[in-house]
């Protein structure tokens, strides 16, 4: 690929389109892989828990890996690290495509979620790096742009390949931006470190958060078909919990921690951290199986059902970029416990399906839901930053962004436990899509709960400064993310 000549004057936006290359592919990947879940699954024979496994792979990697990825760029070079994240997502996006089984699926799944980590916490601080003070804002703001879009894309670009091609062109398709992105970011960006940044990365508690956070979701995704009293189910979730207590009692003691839980005596930042969890959680439950209803259950195609959904993701483009004014005259604890609330109707109103419903049953749901990702997304992130002291800046934007994978991986598995139980239960005398429908409106309450605790722990939790100013992103806070990505 010939790029025109990189110079002083132009560098710092060669570096901005670079990252977005690589950014833009990240977030599309949040939508376009659940419009091909049904295609999958026809044609790899998965089953219902191997389906989850192929987003949960991916969220457990990047919930694991996020903070330490960021550290390890402060030590080793920022460049060096997005750098090779951006090759190792390629990688698993070339297995992904050319999976032949479900096994091959969800291991390329785990690797596009290490290569990601990379990318989600790096991004950003390298486009902070690469402008001066005078035009970083206008860049933040085309870089958040750049997610918004991918985002809205998604469902449409999703349903289109599926439906004109096949879905493992949802994984081809990201191969071509993201090597022009490594090419344009390798001779763009210029090497950054943090001098004064602690080498020594935290191995038992990776490990531990690692056992802690498969063991549990594990348990949960596979307890319906191991048998919940069964020794599988019962020996990996006490082998999860074991490792999450583990994790929680010994990293408060150790030099460079994954998560610094004394953040989370801080209420703002406790609140907004809640809010994250549970809208967050809502979102990826939401997302994963409405386009299979939409399509398996209501019949429609993969391009119907991604311009379908698109009501749950257009809302947060059109709001996200009002946020600032809309803090600024109702202040944010107002307005997240508002967006809390509209996505705990939005999910209320979503249990009233059943196998017949028509769109008209599902539209407000929908762009409820969509309004509550809006007014609550960008707005969680100032209240959380605008806490925190600016020497924790850092720390503070890793441990929001893995809060929300984790808030991911969490619900899915816990939505899943629940729509098989149900399912089972139900299908006796049922169609199986009488039951499935049924299982899906009745484990849909899990979200609905979940989001009115985050309404009142949101109202409780979090304040409004005085002066919220946005925050942004200084070389020495390489784990910031304020972007869109679930």
């Amino acid at each position: 690929m010939a790029l025109p000549r990189i110079t002083d004057s132009n560098r710092s936006w060669w570096t901005l389109a670079g990252a977005c290359m690589g950014l833009f592919m990240l977030m599309l990947d949040s939508t376009v892989v659940t419009l091909a879940l049904p295609d999958v699954q026809r044609d790899l024979h998965a089953s219902s828990s191997e389906l989850q496994w192929v987003l949960n792979a991916y969220l457990l990697a990047l919930a694991v890996l996020v903070v330490t990825a960021g550290r390890l760029g402060d030590v080793y070079g920022r460049r060096r690290l997005f750098l090779l994240g951006l090759l190792i997502f390629t990688g698993g996006l070339v297995l992904a495509a050319t999976a032949g089984g479900m096994e091959v699926l969800i291991l390329a799944r785990v690797i596009q979620g290490v290569g990601g980590a990379a990318m989600l916490t790096l991004s950003l601080a390298i486009v902070s790096e690469a402008f001066g003070d005078e035009q970083r804002s206008r860049a933040l703001g085309i870089w958040a742009g750049v997610s918004a879009l991918a985002l809205s894309l998604g469902p449409i670009l999703g349903g289109l390949l599926v439906d004109g091609l096949s879905w493992r062109w949802v994984f081809w398709i990201g191969v071509p931006p993201l090597l022009a992105g490594w090419l344009i970011t390798s001779r763009a960006a210029r090497e950054t470190r943090d001098e004064q940044a602690d080498p020594h990365v935290d191995v038992p508690g990776l490990t531990a958060l690692t056992v802690g956070l498969t063991g549990v979701v594990l348990a949960l995704v596979q307890g319906a078909q191991w048998g919940w009293d069964a020794p599988e189910t019962l020996v990996v979730g006490v082998a999860g919990i074991a490792g999450l207590v583990a994790f929680a009692l010994f990293e408060p003691r150790v030099r460079a921690p994954i998560v610094e839980f004394a953040l989370f005596r801080n209420r703002p930042y406790l609140g907004a951290s809640a809010a994250a969890f549970c809208l967050v959680g809502a979102w990826w439950g939401v997302i994963f199986y409405f386009p299979q209803y939409l399509q398996e259950i209501l019949g429609y195609s993969a391009v119907a059902s991604g311009a379908l959904v698109l009501p749950i993701t257009a809302p947060m483009v059109i709001i996200s970029p009002l946020a600032p004014r809309l803090i600024a005259r109702v202040g944010v604890r107002a307005l997240m416990t508002l967006g809390m609330a509209c996505g705990t109707v939005g999910t209320l109103l979503l249990t009233r399906i059943d196998a017949t419903s028509g769109y008209a049953t599902l539209l407000p749901g929908f762009l409820l839901f969509g309004i509550a990702l809006g007014l609550v997304y960008a707005p969680m992130s100032t209240a959380a930053m605008a806490a925190m002291p600016h020497a924790k800046a850092g720390i503070a934007a890793g441990v929001l962004a893995m809060n929300r994978m984790v808030a991911g991986a969490f619900v899915l598995a816990g939505m899943g436990a629940l729509f098989e139980h149900l399912r089972d239960d139900e299908r006796v005398g049922e169609s199986l899509r009488a039951a499935d429908s049924y299982a899906l409106a009745h484990s849909l309450w899990l979200i609905v709960g979940l989001c009115a605790i985050g309404t009142a722990l949101t109202w409780w939790l979090v304040r409004s400064p005085e002066r919220v100013e946005a925050v942004a992103v200084r070389p020495s806070s390489s784990h910031g993310h304020h972007g869109h990505h679930f």
